[in-house]
């Protein structure tokens, strides 16, 4: 690959001449095009005709008086369907103003292949260099998009990825993957989209609280710096001396473009991180209850819905573990298992009513010793400090 007529080094200066120089300002547009196309495919623009809609809008104000009453908190928000690629465009967009930072830094990132100052490097890996430099924001906003894309594969809804949304007052519900759900585990339709739009407005009831919301976006924008720093770096892939290979295998492979990048092993400790995580397996498993509940009350029981979503969040899952990587969430079925024993144990010594402290204010969130021992979270919560903070 040595000559200027090679079509590979042509596509490179091409794509370089089309970004005019500002890469950084379109890795948001590579990223929603990325996740949309994902999900393509001729089933892609299935919603639900005005009828079900409107049935789904009617289930959901039954299901929030429930919620209402298991939570004792009233949720203000619209159950809005959509499709796969809206989801996808909507996390993203919701991700967008923490991963701003991160474009911006790789965007200013010189170029450094050693290629470069090898006196046998060819026309093509110069041009591969600084193809690398210049379309760092990019790549980094296609692997987000892939995330995204896999991510709404399997969502039933926004709480998939729990947590907070800039925008509480739409609850989305993946019509698609609703119905999908319920054929593959042989379920009743609308007991899903009651048991969906209880996690939905369960989890907008938590995050409502501005300090439980701003304290997970504390602990979310530490752990994902943490988590950041120690991805493997794209000009350092791009820029090795087998990089033009791998880039032109990844521009005929959209799904090549994550492949091995983002690192899935969570870093070993680290306050942040375990800080985090403990807080996300309460407050997940703490919304699993609640829909629980809610759904044996509209149902009259619900253990077999509730075992088959558990499966559903503990099975493979691309996106899943691509967005937990990216963030530094622990989504892992060890972390599942992990927040249903807390909630059991906490029931089982103090009833339902007990939980009711982990979502009425950030202090009576667990600490990463107490998601592992109920009972000291127990000791530490019914302490008067903390009784009747339901506002905060």
């Amino acid at each position: 690959m040595t000559g200027p007529s090679n079509g590979f080094e042509g596509l490179l200066g091409d794509l370089l001449k089309a970004m005019g120089g500002t890469p950084a300002a379109a890795w948001f547009d590579a990223a929603k095009a990325l996740a949309v196309s994902v999900v393509a495919d001729e089933h892609e623009s299935y919603n639900p005709d005005p009828v079900a809609r409107i049935k789904l809008e009617e289930l959901a104000r039954v299901v929030s008086l429930h919620v209402a009453e298991v939570t004792g908190d009233a949720v203000d928000a619209v159950v809005e369907p959509v499709t796969r690629a809206a989801w996808g465009v909507a996390a993203l967009t919701s991700w967008r103003p923490r991963l701003e930072p991160l474009v911006a830094s790789a965007s200013a990132q010189p170029a450094s292949s050693d290629a470069l100052d090898d006196e046998h490097a060819d026309a093509a890996t110069a041009m591969l260099a600084k193809f690398a430099s210049s379309m760092g924001p990019m790549f980094l906003g296609l692997q987000v998009g892939s995330t995204a894309g896999h991510l709404a594969e399997r969502a039933l809804g926004s709480s998939a990825f729990p947590l907070p949304w800039p925008d509480a007052s739409h609850a989305l519900v993946v019509v698609r993957n609703l119905d999908q759900f319920a054929e593959d585990w042989s379920l009743d339709h609308d007991a899903v989209a009651a048991f969906t739009i209880a996690r939905e407005l369960a989890m907008r009831a938590v995050y409502s609280r501005p300090a439980i919301a701003s304290h997970v976006e504390a602990l979310l924008d530490a752990a994902t710096a943490a988590q950041m720093s120690m991805q493997k770096s794209l000009l350092d892939r791009l820029g090795d001396a087998e990089g033009v290979e791998d880039l032109s295998r990844m521009l005929g492979d959209p799904e090549a473009f994550v492949e091995g990048l983002w690192g899935h092993e969570l870093p070993e400790g680290g306050r942040a991180h375990d800080a985090l995580n403990a807080v996300v397996t309460a407050i997940s498993a703490y919304v699993d209850e609640v829909a629980s509940v809610v759904a044996a009350k509209i149902l009259g029981d619900a253990a077999r819905l509730a075992e088959a979503w558990h499966r559903h969040r503990t099975g493979d899952s691309k996106g899943a573990e691509a967005a937990a990587a990216m963030f530094g969430v622990d989504l892992s079925k060890e972390r599942v298992d992990l927040g249903a024993a807390f909630i059991a144990g906490v029931i089982e010594r103090d009833g339902f009513d007990a939980l009711g402290r982990l979502a009425a204010s950030a202090e009576g969130l667990p600490t990463p010793a107490e998601i592992v021992a109920p009972g000291l979270w127990l000791a530490r919560t019914s302490l008067p400090s903390l009784d009747g903070d339901a506002t905060s």
